[in-house]
């Protein structure tokens, strides 16, 4: 065999090896994408009633139960405890009698605590009646519904609010990672796939997930849902928090 021909062999399986070195670390290198957000099932927390924002009463990203007290907002009533005028004014008038009389004998010693106390209680309700008819300001307290990690709104003390403003989201599950690929990239992903996870907003933390599902392709490409492996339940993340996604091919 001639010097010419041993180089040609030699070159082209040397070229071969290289192509299928090549070929390997592709196959090998993880499939990176920058579109991916934190993602929970949420539970809205709506005013329920128009009226202007008061305050929150819990702290951004705690975690909260169903029937803990969220916001406070104050509403305009028309006052319930209605009488006629007249009467209402009568009521007042004698009311405000007792009750000065009742702080008297109270200051000297002759009746008891309970009888001042029962006294000072028709005092202030012949005064709510006394105002029949008219607007009064009442707060009203906005509960959680459900359990989770309570993600509050953009509202400062006197905003306005409707029925219908949502004051706070309530995440109700762990949560995930939503992934969008390109169709093409996306038919490489298998279920069960492992992945490396990095919340942006945590540059120093790495996280490891597992491909739960692939969806149909859409306008975004075809979304892929991915769980995190570790607890971050201390972490303030939220939906819409940016992650890098890079999922093994093996």
């Amino acid at each position: 065999m001639s010097n010419k021909k041993l180089i040609i062999i030699i070159s082209s399986a040397v070229v071969a090896i290289l192509g299928i070195i090549v070929l390997c670390f592709v196959s090998l290198k993880p499939i990176e994408t920058l579109s991916s957000t934190v993602f929970f099932e949420t539970e809205s927390v709506a005013a329920g009633s128009s009226g202007t924002f008061k305050n929150f009463v819990v702290e951004d990203y705690q975690t909260v139960k169903a029937g803990d007290e969220i916001a406070e907002i104050e509403v305009e009533a028309v006052n319930a405890k209605c009488l006629d005028k007249k009467a209402s004014e009568r009521k007042h008038e004698k009311a405000v009698a007792d009750y000065e009389n009742a702080a008297i004998m109270y200051k000297d010693g002759v009746i008891t605590q309970e009888q001042y106390d029962a006294s000072l209680e028709k005092f202030k309700e012949a005064q709510a009646q006394s105002a029949c008819g008219t607007e009064i300001k009442q707060i009203e307290k906005i509960y959680a519904l459900n359990d989770g990690k309570v993600f509050l709104g953009e509202f400062n003390e006197g905003d306005e609010v409707h029925n219908d403003s949502v004051l706070a989201e309530i995440g109700t599950s762990a949560p995930v990672v939503h992934a969008y690929f390109s169709p093409k990239i996306a038919k490489r992903i298998k279920p069960e796939a492992k992945a490396q996870i990095s919340i942006v907003k945590y540059p120093e933390k790495q996280f490891t997930g597992t491909v739960k599902s692939l969806g149909a392709p859409e306008v975004m490409g075809t979304l892929v849902v991915i769980s995190i492996n570790e607890d971050v339940s201390d972490l303030r993340i939220k939906n819409g928090d940016s992650v890098v996604v890079k999922i093994n091919r093996k």
